[in-house]
């Protein structure tokens, strides 16, 4: 079991509406109406540490974040104290009189406290105003007042000790300066519910708001990111899902068991009726449960053990130096992100902050087992009136208070951290959150995914970089080789060939011609063309080394060209210049693996290029009859492939005006040029839009996506055309092999043409994601549900020819969907690694690109700006305005830190580090 009910402690009141204080290692309690209570989480069955002082009754506690000494906080309408813990249990075990140091008097109702990070200063929530303290001294440091409704909580930010963050009931939340005491932002109007949570990130200066209506908020305290908000999580759809599947699942076990009731009678009537269909292990029908709230109570961010961050340092060490990518962004990206606990009226649950992934959920109508000695029994919370999380000296663990809404009980939980789960991305087994599908172990059999075996278990890993090699009969081994034509002896005129054995010869004539070729008695005497001098000098040898030479150091400077790994985020305009004389839409742009050219797909039924640095006009390619929706390079910057509306897809030769290949049939294109050609039942033209078209396996074939179909064709390209019929093509191309999807329509395809890969990634509209192995020709995995909508873009890590990364890092990719975030993929695992919000994509497919260096990613936007986020930490560093229309697509440099962005009015803009 994931969670265990330690131990449940009996208060002097309901505590649904009082602060209690619990930071891992000690719990306050009220003890009686004025006498606090503290426990000792190590072992809660000694006696507590009982603090007199109070004469009225309790209504806050609030413990400090030094460890040493440990300040506790209590309040009432007659005094504010506080109290040294240490010196409190030394005082008693000396028999003396436990006293506290009162700060505040006679300050009213005070519903919340909060301690600064050097415990220093004590804020106090009081009604509409928010009070300073000093934490040692009687004295109000300031009264922090503007908020419409009631102070429902306020904490200090620990990244900036100054910083104080208070929420409210007016649905809005304030950041103030106690250093210039300055309010620094006020929030408008979030939400439709009050706020009633808060925490904040020890990690990165991140703050958790939480909503009456199940809603959590994070926003960014970071200096100039203008404490925008980073992502939101529906926690009240989350928990309607888990429990939806729940109940499928019950009513799947119970059809198996026998026949099913069905009745039309209310859920009330039901309750009587249902109790003899309840299933054998006990469980109760879905009928008899209770709706409880979603109201967000707690929020805490949790980190990852120790342990397990020991462990990956030990296992990168062991790798061979030259394996160890220090610089790489890998390292950071596979960390053990923060997960977020959730606490609500009726469910708790933990979140993974990069991915928002539920990691776990616990129902509180669900038993939770206890264990009290040697007795073993389940226990049943129902509802939750008040949450508090802490993470104590075991981060293997996660210690979870709930105070009970009508009995004056709180009830300890111990919840196993879900660091391992978010790890290995595999949800907890408690929640009823079922994994993305994945072939079993007999299907895995093609040889490009990666076998370990460990304690005699066989794992299999997908991989971008497989070390297998080609199967036998794997469609990559296909190659189109043209026919030579025998050459036909050469007959020599004036010359009579010799006869065969057992045939007269005829009578030949003399002459074929009336004209007779002279004897060449009056021509000149034939000469010596050529005699091989065997005495060549020294120096001619020499020349020809000093060429060799110059070769080779032309080679050694292009080998010399790196992409600088640390450059900052391209920000500086550099050039803009239009497309076309009237505004055309971009659909693509795409920059060759050299960095010597760029092409831009637009809606003008042609494709335009230009050469670096953009200057001047581009090369046009006029040949289709409609738009063109892609176009892709070759690996050797040669040869240019585009798709269009008009169900082509053209290959295109630099400097060249007419396609040299033209995919416009299934099939093949043998004899399509041949006059009086009959029309092959077999070899249709394709039915709908080519909407992909790109070269694959180091520009060995050509990847095709028609309807719900790809297509992989294997092709070769010839030049030449004859003088007489320019119009024929010597190129050909056949089709090697086609997979259907589950889909009505292919919405993106992704393969990696740098290098040789087996792998290719392909989006449907049922919103799922397929990844095949073309090495064995099968689909190895399938994700659904990846977005809210359709995947409309693709985009792999494959870096350049010009930098270096680790083997890992070319697993990752990412995706985007009009209407959602951009998602961070591992294709190792199941999961979603982070998600990247903060753009607006609700209608045009905006593109996406990864920087060779692998530590930003770059995004259009309807907002006439392109954004360009970090991939570490999930937030936009950077914001590119400037745009006169939708940012359609970007594509980052390979070799030189420079961004590319393309817009709806065919406009291009280049942007630079420097």
């Amino acid at each position: 079991m994931e969670i265990n009910h330690v131990q449940s402690i009996r208060t002097a009141f309901t505590p649904a509406h009082f602060q209690l204080a619990c930071d891992g290692i000690y719990l306050a309690l009220p003890l009686t109406r004025t006498v606090i209570g503290v426990w000792s989480l190590q072992d809660l069955s000694f006696k507590p540490l009982e603090l007199e002082g109070h004469r009225k009754i309790l209504s806050a506690l609030a413990l400090g974040c030094q460890s040493s000494p440990k300040l506790l906080c209590s309040t009432a309408e007659d005094y504010v104290i506080v109290w040294n813990l240490q010196q409190a249990r030394q005082q008693y075990q000396k028999g003396e009189k436990i006293k506290g140091h009162i700060i505040g008097t006679t300050l009213g109702h005070i519903h919340h406290l909060a301690f600064n990070p050097n415990d220093s200063l004590v804020a106090v929530c009081r009604g509409l105003e928010v009070i300073i303290l000093e934490s040692k001294k009687e004295l109000i440091v300031a009264t922090l007042e503007g908020h419409t409704a009631l102070v429902t909580a306020c904490e200090f930010c620990p990244h900036y000790r100054a910083i104080l963050i208070t929420i409210s009931e007016d649905r809005t939340f304030k950041v103030w300066n106690l250093q210039d005491f300055s309010l620094v932002y006020q929030s408008p109007i979030v939400t439709a519910s009050p706020f009633l949570s808060l925490a904040m990130s020890l990690q990165q200066p991140h703050v958790a708001i939480g909503t009456a209506d199940g809603q959590v908020k994070v926003y960014d305290l970071s200096d100039g990111n203008g404490f925008r908000c980073l992502y939101s999580i529906d926690v009240g759809k989350i928990i309607r899902k888990v429990k939806e599947e729940k109940r499928i699942s019950q009513l799947d076990s119970i059809s198996k068991q026998g026949p099913v009731k069905i009745s039309s009678q209310p859920a009330w009537k039901q309750s009587y009726s249902n109790q003899s269909a309840e299933s054998a292990d006990g469980t109760e029908s879905m009928a008899g449960s209770v709706e409880t709230g979603v109201s967000v109570l707690s929020l805490y961010f949790t980190y990852m053990p120790l342990e397990a961050a020991k462990r990956q340092t030990s296992a990168s060490s062991n790798k061979p130096a030259f394996l160890q990518h220090k610089n790489s962004i890998v390292k950071d990206l596979f960390d053990a992100p923060p997960v977020l606990s959730v606490g609500t009226v009726g469910s708790l649950l933990q979140v993974n902050t990069s991915s928002l992934d539920t990691c776990c959920l616990i129902d509180l109508q669900d038993p939770i087992l206890s264990v009290q000695g040697l007795r073993v029994e389940t226990k049943v919370l129902n509802a939750a009136g008040i949450v508090y999380f802490a993470q104590g000296t075991d981060p293997q663990h996660i210690w979870c208070i709930i105070g009970s809404p009508f009995q004056n009980i709180v009830h300890v939980l111990k919840w196993n951290h879900a660091s391992t789960a978010v790890k290995s991305g595999i949800p907890s087994q408690h929640s009823g959150i079922s994994p993305a599908s994945i072939l079993g172990e007999d299907e895995l059999t093609p040889l490009s995914l990666n076998e370990k075996s460990e304690t005699d278990l066989t794992v299999w890993e997908i991989t971008v970089l497989s070390h297998q090699p080609l199967l036998p009969d794997s469609p990559l081994q296909a190659e189109l080789v043209p026919k030579q034509k025998p050459d036909k002896p050469h007959k020599q005129r004036g010359f009579l060939s010799t006869p065969q054995k057992g045939r007269v010869m005829a009578d030949q004539p003399l002459t074929f011609k009336t004209k007779i070729k002279s004897s060449g008695y009056t021509e000149a005497p034939r000469m010596t063309m050529f005699k091989p001098k065997t005495n060549a000098s020294k120096s001619q040898s020499l020349s020809r080394q000093s060429s060799r030479s110059s070769i080779a150091s032309l080679v050694s400077r292009t080998h010399e060209k790196e992409y600088p790994m640390t450059s900052q985020v391209p920000s500086k305009l550099q050039v803009k210049l239009d497309v076309a004389e009237r505004p055309t839409a971009i659909n693509s742009i795409t920059i060759s693996d050299d960095g010597s050219s760029m092409a831009c797909a637009l809606a003008n039924k042609s494709a335009q290029v230009f050469r670096f640095p953009l200057t001047g006009k581009g090369t046009s390619y006029v040949g289709h009859d409609n738009i063109v929706t892609s176009s892709y390079w070759s690996h050797d910057g040669n040869w240019l492939i585009t798709s269009s509306d008009d169900k082509m897809a053209a290959i295109w030769g630099k400097g060249q005006a007419d396609p040299i290949l033209t995919f416009n049939t299934t099939n093949h294109n043998f004899g399509l040029d041949k006059e009086a050609t009959k029309n092959d039942k077999d070899n249709q033209v394709f039915s709908r839009p080519v909407q992909n078209a790109q070269f694959y396996y180091m520009d060995k074939f050509v990847l095709l996506s028609c309807g719900y179909t790809f297509y992989l064709y294997k092709f070769h390209l010839d030049p030449t055309k004859e003088d007489v019929k320019r119009y024929h093509s010597k190129s050909k191309y056949k089709l090697v092999q086609t997979w259907a999807t589950d889909a009505q329509q292919i919405t993106a395809l992704s393969a990696i043409n740098a290098f040789y890969s087996y792998i290719v990634l392909c989006a449907g509209s049922n919103k799922s994601l397929e990844v095949y192995d073309m090495n064995a020709g099968t689909q190895i995995r399938k994700l659904t549900d990846v977005h809210t909508r359709p995947i409309h873009d693709i985009c792999q890590n494959q870096g350049s020819a010009y930098v270096s990364h680790p083997p890992t890092a070319y697993d990752l990719f990412i995706t985007a969907a009009a209407g959602d975030c951009i998602k961070l993929w591992d294709l190792r695992t199941n999961r979603c690694v982070k998600r990247f919000e903060g753009h607006q994509n609700r209608v045009h497919p905006c593109g996406l690109a990864v920087s060779p260096c692998g530590r930003f990613i770059a995004s259009g936007s309807e907002d006439k700006s392109a954004y360009v986020f970090d991939m570490r930490t999930g937030t936009y560093n950077l914001k590119l305005i400037g745009h006169t229309d939708v940012v359609s697509d970007v594509a980052f440099h390979p070799l030189h830190p420079r961004l590319v962005t393309a817009t709806l009015d065919g406009k291009i803009h280049m942007y630079t580090d420097t």
